[in-house]
């Protein structure tokens, strides 16, 4: 049984302070409390590594906490998306897809964004460091350039960046000009020990050093002390404010667009909301540096358990002295502990790798352990369409059931159609269907548009036009206020999608259960002469499949957590939220012999389905059949649907000697919001195909009909 909540705690960023906090927060959970993690991305850099992974010394797993990871381990709802507003009067936030969160208790840990001002709030040659994401996506365009580049910005972070990019050119064999440019002196606050010692590696590499020398914009062109500035790539690395979402919030922020907090991490203007990491204001300002960061975490951790369970808060005392470990683009550093002192070389450089790897051990091999793993795949089955019950089950449960047959019904419980089809006013059909399933995933905005899409794509298989929706709902055991927010985002998700559709919400049930689940009962209207069945593929037809095949594995894969790779779920996601809409109405131009979507039962199971009622077979080529990035990987490291046993009865009906193992895994995959799989005349499939692509639909051919042999039962030759 789910345990019930009463309080929502959202945090909104997933940075240092965050990231511990909720490894702390695991280990001693606040009772009654929901905490959930609000962050635009699913990986978050960790900022000791960032020079190491631009001068290939690291990966970007290596680099980086996997948020969806931490969450899944940790107990915390999280949901991909950016805020675009926070209203600490209503304790409401708006996100950038245009729903609200609610929320009882707040805490930011947002960052800082590169103060802009000077160059007039941007250039197109100039890229800052933060957020972190979005530089590293323009860095992969950059990297195998060699025209001049400068990093603006002489502080820490900008001096080992332009090392680090110094060192990738030396090992790429690029010899683009490197220039690293400081309104006052390099490395400022720093003991000149370490201020030679970096010279000397900014020599070593060739590295130009402007000091004293201010970047501005003048119409549109950059100038360096009132010169045009030589480079065309640009790095900002220097002055931060706060992010915009905090700046235009109703919270006390100074100057810079920071939020003021007392020595409890507490908001000065409202007692509820607490921060920490570089967007927060202390009353004694501190260098925004990540070291500070990962000290608060723990007085974050206590305040909030504290302050939600009205127990006494603690003050948060900086560290006055701290080690400082500066990477130098190749495998060395330097350190240093205040005073005049410093170390450089080698040797540095592996104690800060063992200390930078010590620490992204603590979200990786050393996350806590919420519950046991199962022992045993049938004690924890898999959600979305992976949860039906397997076809051999559901045909001899229906087989010899007689349902009464009412006036009207073309097509019902007996027929082999996506859908029900009933005779209709003006010689219409009305086109009716029913889908149900637990939650895949603890977001209910994006659950519930899945869930829409899911169930709307019965309608776009059979060529229908969406007309009505009911909803079925399960909230799981939690407080009234949480039920209730839970399902507006729900529903929310699910009639965003059913507008889009044209489609209308008509009404619904709603129960309590021990985990969330939704599905819809979707009416659709259509001309009985346009229908697309399952029946009706020729010989010669080609095969088209409109999204790549492998949700089931991934998310099975969120069921065990350390299987789990963020970049990889957000593509499926991706693929979730597309529309089949978009295909039907490419494919309503040509001749659609016969049409399905790909759901629970698997490509095969669905291929078999049209094999039968067609009185066909099909040969399919493997090889061309489109996956989703880390579906193999997954199913080599054993994550499977635990529904793919069933739907390998299929194989009994196909010709497997070609395929390896994992492959007939993919292919007997139980798909959430598939794709469609459209079986059409040779003569249409090139157009068809540019059709589709040019409607932002990348679908594959991925076989052809042939004429059934009538002595085998093996339908479907796999090649």
């Amino acid at each position: 049984m789910t345990p019930s909540a009463n309080h929502d705690l959202v945090l909104i960023g997933g940075g240092h302070s965050h990231a511990l906090a909720l490894r702390m927060l695991a280990m001693k959970p606040i009772p009654g409390v929901r905490i959930t993690l609000v962050s635009p991305d699913a990986l978050s850099a960790y900022s000791g590594m960032l020079p190491g992974l631009i001068a290939g010394h690291y990966t970007l797993t290596d680099s980086h906490v996997d948020l969806y990871r931490l969450c899944l381990t940790t107990g915390t709802r999280f949901i991909r998306a950016a805020v675009t507003q926070i209203c600490s009067a209503e304790r409401r936030l708006t996100l950038d897809d245009g729903s609200t969160l609610d929320y009882d208790w707040l805490s930011l840990d947002v960052g800082a964004t590169p103060d802009l001002q000077p160059v007039g709030g941007g250039h197109p040659d100039i890229v800052p460091v933060k957020p972190v994401a979005s530089f590293h996506q323009r860095w992969q365009q950059w990297r195998d350039h060699d025209s001049p580049l400068a990093v603006v910005g002489a502080g820490a972070g900008g001096t080992e960046m332009v090392l680090a990019i110094a060192e990738h050119q030396r090992q790429a064999g690029h010899h683009g000009a490197l220039s690293l440019i400081s309104g006052g002196e390099l490395l400022p606050g720093y003991p000149e020990s370490v201020r030679r010692r970096m010279q000397r590696y900014l020599d070593d590499y060739g590295i130009q050093l402007r000091e004293h020398t201010r970047v501005e914009k003048h119409g549109d062109v950059l100038y360096a002390n009132e010169a045009p500035l030589d480079a065309t790539r640009v790095l900002w690395c220097t002055g931060v404010r706060g992010t915009r979402v905090i700046a235009d919030s109703d919270l006390d922020c100074d100057d810079k667009g920071f939020v003021r907090v007392n020595e409890t991490l507490q908001s000065r203007s409202d007692s509820r909301v607490f921060a920490a990491g570089d967007c927060a204001a202390f009353p004694d300002s501190l260098p925004k540096a990540g070291v500070y960061a990962v000290r608060q975490a723990k007085v974050l951790a206590h305040n909030l358990n504290a302050a939600i369970s009205r127990q006494p808060l603690q003050a948060y005392q900086p560290q006055k002295r701290f080690l400082s470990l500066l990477s130098a683009g190749g495998k060395q550093a330097v350190a240093s502990r205040g005073g005049t002192l410093s170390v450089a070389g080698h040797w540095v450089w592996r104690w800060k790798d063992r200390i930078d790897r010590d620490f992204m051990d603590k979200f990786d091999r050393q996350l806590p352990t919420m519950t046991p793993p199962a022992a045993d795949p049938d004690t924890l089955h898999c959600a979305g369409c992976g949860a039906k019950v397997g076809s051999g089950a559901l045909h001899d449960a229906l087989r010899d059931l007689q349902p009464y047959l009412s006036d009207g019904i073309e097509a019902g419980v007996d027929a082999a159609d996506d859908a029900a089809i009933i005779h209709w006013a003006d010689n219409k059909r009305l086109v009716q269907s029913l889908d149900y399933f637990p939650a895949f995933i603890d977001e209910p905005y994006l659950f519930g548009r899945v869930a829409a899409l899911h169930s709307l794509s019965d309608l776009y298989a059979m060529n229908a036009t969406p007309h009505s929706a009911l909803a079925n709902v399960t909230l799981p055991w939690h407080h009234p206020k949480l039920q209730g927010r839970d399902l507006h985002r729900l529903m929310a998700g699910a009639v965003k999608e059913l507008n889009t559709a044209g489609c209308t919400l008509v009404g619904g049930h709603t129960i309590e259960g021990p985990q969330m689940a939704a599905g819809f009962t979707v009416n659709g209207q259509a001309d009985p002469q346009q229908l697309w069945h399952k029946r009706g593929a020729r010989n010669g037809d080609r095969l088209l499949l409109t999204k790549p095949l492998g949700s089931g594995v991934q998310l099975a894969a969120m069921m065990q957590k350390n299987k789990l790779y963020g970049p990889w779920l957000d593509a499926t996601l991706d693929h979730l939220l597309v529309s089949n809409r978009i295909a039907q109405q490419v494919m309503q131009g040509s001749p659609v012999h016969a049409c399905t979507d790909i759901t629970g039962f698997g490509l095969l199971g669905h291929l078999h389905e049209i094999c039968q009622h067609s009185d066909v077979a099909m040969a399919v080529d493997t090889d061309s059949i489109p996956l989703l990035p880390g579906t193999l990987s997954l199913i080599e490291n054993g994550v499977v649907s635990t529904l793919n046993e069933a739907n390998r009865q299929v194989l009994m009906h196909c010709d497997t000697q070609q395929v390896a193992e994992s492959l007939l895994t993919i292919l007997c995959d139980p798909q959430t919001a598939g794709g469609l799989l459209f079986s059409i005349p040779e003569a249409a499939l090139a157009q068809a195909l540019v059709q589709l692509r040019e409607a932002g639909v990348n679908a594959s051919e991925i076989g052809k009909v042939l004429v059934k042999n009538g002595d085998s039962s093996r339908d479907i030759l796999l090649h």
